[in-house]
């Protein structure tokens, strides 16, 4: 699962957008603690917009690649 912990989500709109798109489970936390956006994925945490940027970029495509039908690889 997912989590996603910001102090907002008028600033982290497209981080939000993003999260809800995948085919994750996932949770958006509202907290004050944050200083920067934080999302953590089982025993991985990744800091910062640009990092959680390129770290959903590596999911999205994962999950494309799990999904695609791979008909053609199998007799």
């Amino acid at each position: 699962m997912l989590e996603l912990q910001i102090t907002n989500t008028t600033d982290y709109k497209l981080l939000i957008d993003r999260i809800e798109q995948i085919l994750i489970p996932s949770k958006i936390t509202i907290t004050a603690e944050a200083t920067t956006p934080i999302l953590l994925d089982s025993d991985k945490s990744v800091e910062g917009t640009s990092a959680i940027h390129k770290y959903l970029d590596e999911l999205e495509s994962f999950s494309k690649q799990w999904y695609a039908c791979r008909c053609d690889m199998f007799p």
